[in-house]
């Protein structure tokens, strides 16, 4: 088994896949293709992509590949368009599958009914064509195979690398990401029920309770029972000594490796600090504005999580000395 490069990687790269599953097989099989799926690289460390399960995102250590040439990382030299393809990917979370137009791609057959759905494919073209990269000729109807082969993307080289069998244990171990899955989609499941099934992404829960609050209560008690607001609980179990700078320097590594995974963890505290301070401050202006209560909870949950990646930021910098 293979894992893709961490360190080769930077957010916005695009990875492609394929595996020995028959389903991925059939899908190259018809399509003449090479991969069958594609994947956005939020994060050192973090990707979104589109399966069955809807718009979801996932860990690359855990993203196992069976041949070295069944994955390909291609990269967009634009900054501006990656960062708002990003914001995109993000805001599709939680986005239902749409197996017919997974299926209408290779025909190039798109029913603006289905628009709001997701498949692999066109969730990367759209969010780059929303950046102002036009990947493919038909974002909403395209292959993996037509975004390897884009004038716009160039191939990252030497990504991939044999895995080790303890990084082969931790990518199968238990994946509290699935979990966070599974809880956002109950969630829209469970709000599609008031608001309508126009609702696609946890974002289309915020704008319609913005145009019609009626069902404030009931989409506030939705969240609270639902585990949401308590997911950071599990990181902070799993991995204590990224808040504790006593657990950071009792670690069972050299100093070199400690000042390495501490300029690791400083670029991921970094970056969920940016992303969780621009949610605080919109929820903020929601709350003011609307007087929601749904507001006012994800307020205080952002309000929580921005506590925590100042507490993950600080201990980074503690072992680096500044």
């Amino acid at each position: 088994m293979y894992l893709l490069d961490e360190l080769k990687l930077v957010p916005g790269d695009i990875i492609l896949t394929r595996s020995n599953e028959k389903n991925s097989s059939l899908i190259c099989s018809i399509t003449n293709s090479n991969f069958s799926h594609a994947i956005l690289c939020v994060g050192k460390s973090s990707y979104i992509h589109s399966d069955t399960y809807g718009v979801h995102s996932g860990n690359i250590q855990r993203l196992l590949i069976d041949e070295p040439q069944f994955a390909k990382v291609m990269r967009v030299d634009d900054p501006v368009a990656i960062e708002k393809a990003i914001t995109y990917a993000r805001l599709q979370v939680g986005t239902t599958y749409s197996k017919i137009s997974a299926a209408n791609a290779f025909a190039k057959i798109f029913t603006k009914m289905d628009a709001k759905r997701q498949f692999c494919s066109r969730l990367v073209a759209t969010a780059f064509e929303v950046g102002g990269v036009r990947l493919v000729a038909n974002s909403h109807a395209c292959l993996p195979q037509e975004i390897a082969d884009s004038m716009f993307v160039h191939e990252v080289k030497d990504c991939v690398y044999r895995a080790e069998p303890k990084e082969i244990e931790f990518a199968n171990s238990y994946d509290p990401i699935k979990k966070q899955a599974e809880i956002t989609n109950n969630i829209l499941k469970s709000s599609r029920k008031f608001l309508g099934n126009n609702v696609q992404s946890l974002s289309d829960i915020t704008s319609a309770l913005i145009a019609n609050p009626r069902y404030d209560n009931e989409i506030t008690e939705i969240y609270e029972s639902s585990g949401y607001l308590t997911m950071w609980k599990h990181e902070q179990k799993q991995n204590p000594w990224r808040y504790s700078i006593d657990l950071f320097k009792a670690l069972s590594l050299s100093e070199s490796e400690k000042y390495t995974l501490a300029m690791k963890e400083l670029e991921i505290a970094n970056s969920l600090l940016d992303l969780y301070k621009n949610n605080l401050e919109q929820y903020f202006y929601i709350k003011e504005q609307y007087n929601l209560k749904y507001a006012e909870q994800q307020f205080f949950l952002y309000k929580k999580l921005v506590e925590n990646a100042l507490t993950h930021k600080l201990t980074a910098e503690n072992i680096l000395g500044k």
